[in-house]
């Protein structure tokens, strides 16, 4: 397939390890523990553990799957891309719909989250300026090169492992409780205070915020145009971003569980992972795990930013929009190598977005990474049996076994999120919206105009 090509290249210029950091940093252990862990905690108690281990073990097989169509296909673009080349152009185009809207979402809410970590170093601190300056303080950045974004990652993501290290120690240091009892009797709070076992239902529940916590490792597949060897590469930046995940993210969640004097008080608090910290810390130690969590926060939005711009990059390069909008979003800047008019383009969504009340944030940006985990696996193996996949250096092991448990976790996933009358139903009602409008929109707009074809980057030297 042909299409008109951009009239610049992405640079090929970071670092295996440099991509490994910006996919951490935008997995961001920080909001796994101080964000998904709490909610979870909250939810299911001391299962938190056992969920997150279930998550990892899951991961491991998804990275898998990231791996082999990442190295198959080391382009920009991320799981548009991946599913496109394996499931056809309707799936692509029908998961794209929900990442360029929950791309700039994401950047608002992570704003507005910065804003309010800073409250309790900056008491009164306005939320709605504050998340303004962030998402544009990220949009320039992410703007710029690669190889200085990944420089500042680096240095935010140091202060951020501080901060998790710091909330492991306090619990870790002091216990109150077995952790393995703890794990595998698991407890929580009911209505009342008081310590309950956790219903099945709320494990389940509890899984599918592992897997939010944890999710983010994949997108080392969106800088396989900017990373010297990425064919070759691209499977130890994902397992290392997924193992890196779990060494920052289980210590400091089992602390809060080992630690809490009244596991059933911080279980019921509605941020459990503060309130154990405002429990267990001096006021000057909370005070400075805040700034580092919101530190952590404003690092992921670079992150955010980072991949927002290369899939819109990608899909225009590949000619889906107006074409005078293909033609500005896929201008690479001829200095940085950076996709910069899409990257203003999601933050300027994203700026939009901060007036925008939080609630309606939250059940706008249905999650729908677990959809993508069961279409990338089962492009994996329809890419096997069509020859799409034969350029990798990552062969997946188990197959296909492996892409069938992906399949069957996910499965078993939403299954459990049905059961949640609350932000679980909503969240896959909303993706079930996203899913049929960019189907709708290729069948009825993109191919009716017969100018949609993926761009192919020219193979790495």
């Amino acid at each position: 397939m042909t299409a008109a090509a951009a009239p610049h290249k992405l640079k090929r210029e970071m670092s295996g390890f440099g991509g490994l950091v910006i996919t951490l940093s935008g997995l961001s252990p920080s909001i796994g523990v101080y964000l998904a862990g709490s909610d979870i905690i909250h939810g299911a108690g001391s299962w938190v553990i056992g969920a997150c281990c279930l998550a990892v073990a899951l991961g491991m097989l998804v990275s898998g799957v990231y791996a082999e169509l990442g190295s198959a296909f080391p382009h920009a673009g991320g799981d548009y891309t991946l599913i496109g080349k394996t499931l056809g152009p309707t799936m692509a185009i029908a998961t794209l719909v929900g990442s360029l809207t929950g791309l700039p979402i994401a950047l608002a809410l992570s704003g507005l989250g910065v804003a309010e970590y800073l409250r309790v170093v900056w008491p009164g601190l306005e939320a709605l300026p504050v998340a303004l300056m962030c998402v544009a303080a990220v949009t320039v950045l992410a703007a710029l090169s690669i190889r200085m974004n990944a420089w500042v990652t680096g240095l935010f993501l140091v202060i951020e492992v501080l901060s998790l290290a710091v909330t492991a120690w306090l619990g870790l240091a002091h216990p109150h409780r077995d952790l393995l009892a703890a794990t595998f009797h698991p407890m929580m709070s009911d209505a009342h205070g008081a310590l309950v076992s956790v219903p099945l239902v709320m494990m389940g529940v509890a899984g599918a915020g592992a897997v939010y916590a944890f999710n983010g490792y994949g997108s080392a597949v969106s800088f396989g145009e900017e990373v010297v060897g990425a064919r070759h590469k691209m499977a130890w930046m994902i397992f290392g971003a997924l193992g890196l995940a779990a060494l920052t993210i289980l210590p400091p969640l089992a602390g809060v569980i080992v630690g809490a004097r009244d596991l059933a008080a911080v279980s019921a608090a509605p941020a459990p992972v503060s309130a154990f910290i405002r429990e267990a810390a001096s006021p000057g130690v909370a005070a400075a795990v805040s700034l580092g969590v919101a530190i952590a926060i404003f690092n992921a939005m670079i992150a955010t930013a980072l991949i927002g711009g290369r899939t819109l990059y990608a899909c225009s390069r590949d000619q889906l929009w107006h074409p005078a909008a293909n033609r500005a979003f896929a201008s690479v800047h001829p200095g940085f190598g950076s996709p910069w008019v899409a990257t203003l383009v999601l933050g300027a969504g994203g700026l939009a977005l901060c007036t925008v009340p939080l609630a309606t944030l939250i059940m706008i940006n249905g999650n729908g990474a677990a959809i993508n985990y069961a279409l990338l696996a089962l492009g994996v193996i329809l890419g096997r049996r069509s020859g799409a996949t034969r350029e990798t250096r990552s062969r997946m092991p188990w197959h296909p076994v492996g892409p069938i448990v992906v399949f069957l976790a996910v499965l078993a996933i939403v299954v459990a999120e049905l059961y949640d009358t609350g932000s679980g139903r909503t969240g896959l009602l909303v993706t079930a919206l996203f899913l049929a409008a960019g189907a709708l929109y290729y069948n009825l707009v993109a191919k009716r105009r017969g100018v949609w074809a993926h761009v192919d980057p020219d193979e790495e030297a």
